[in-house]
């Protein structure tokens, strides 16, 4: 059952358009990050007016089990965005709007915006390995019931437990140069070794979802990208080729990697240049180009050289930083 980290109502506003931004405090933590991630697909265009969308097709495609995908579809259709009928489903009724923000679309609530904080300031060195609720709370602010599903939230995700006692303690960070060159060397292993595996097979529907994702980093203006949509994309990548393996050992090796680095990419994307968005959109089209061409050697070959290149890329922000 998924841990709901909403907090109350957000006051809803007009856009462009006459859209409403839509108050997703009625969401489970999880079911808020399938709508906005349903949301980005319809400003991508991936639906026209009275196309069909099927909760079993994205289900697969963001996997996750069907449930809380058509709870957000019967909650964007509440609010005239989709149409449900009893023979076909769920149809798109109205378009989103490309060039809105998906934050005035989609308002964070006060766990999401305390969460984005609280990685910043644990990667900026600004929160200790151990910390009490009571101290988190005095340094930002807010209430109990908020810093606790916020940590909540770090728990789910490998990134924090419960001291025996009271308090909390937080994972390491990838915040020195050994544990960032240790944690790429691992990842080498683990993902080009997941390509190589004989049981690794491409969703067709994931691979064009990746190849979409990847195309509009490498188009967007850096402006336009925030530094948790940039790390979602990339760890959404380098996670979904690993599950194409079939070993779900190499698949939640990647993902502790991915909580990992979450903390600290956080904090570094203000220091990331537009080359090194681009050059990672390009390796990662280039990787998926590819495995459609069933080159699985030519696609690790491209795989190692992108993590062997951001290696260095890191080591250098942690040298000048």
């Amino acid at each position: 059952m998924a841990l709901d980290y909403s907090t109350g109502p957000i006051e809803e506003r007009s856009l462009s358009r006459g859209i409403q931004t839509i108050d997703t405090s009625s969401l489970s933590s999880l079911q808020a990050e399938v709508a906005r991630k349903i949301i980005a697909m319809m400003q991508e265009s991936r639906w026209s007016i009275g196309d069909k969308i099927s909760d079993a097709a994205l289900a697969r495609e963001l996997r996750l089990s069907r449930s809380p995908v058509r709870h957000v579809l019967q909650f964007l259709a509440e609010r005239g965005f989709v149409s449900q009928t009893e023979n076909r489903g769920f149809q798109l009724a109205r378009a989103m709007p490309a060039d809105e923000d998906m934050d005035a679309l989609v308002p964070p609530s006060e766990v999401d915006s305390l969460y984005e904080r609280l990685m910043r300031a644990r990667a900026n060195g600004l929160i200790g390995n151990e910390a009490s609720e009571t101290e988190l709370l005095e340094q930002f602010g807010t209430s109990r019931g908020t810093i606790r599903r916020a940590l909540m939230r770090f728990a789910a995700e490998g990134l924090a437990e419960r001291r025996q006692g009271h308090g909390w303690r937080f994972s390491e960070c990838l915040d020195n140069r050994q544990a960032v060159n240790e944690s790429y060397a691992f990842r080498t292993i683990i993902e080009c070794g997941a390509m190589m595996e004989t049981t690794f097979h491409a969703d067709p529907a994931q691979l064009a979802a990746l190849e979409d994702e990847q195309r509009n980093l490498l188009n967007a203006p850096l402006s336009s990208i925030n530094g948790s949509e940039w790390f979602e994309a990339n760890a959404n990548f380098h996670e979904t080729v690993v599950a194409w393996s079939g070993n779900r050992f190499l698949t939640q090796a990647i993902r502790r990697q991915n909580n990992l680095r979450r903390m600290t990419e956080y904090a570094e994307f203000t220091e990331l240049s537009e080359a090194g968005v681009r050059k990672a959109a390009t390796d990662h089209l280039a990787i998926l180009e590819a495995i459609k061409l069933d080159d699985r050697k030519l696609a690790a070959a491209i795989l190692l050289r992108h993590l062997s290149r951001s290696t260095v890329t890191v080591n250098a922000q942690k040298t000048t930083g």
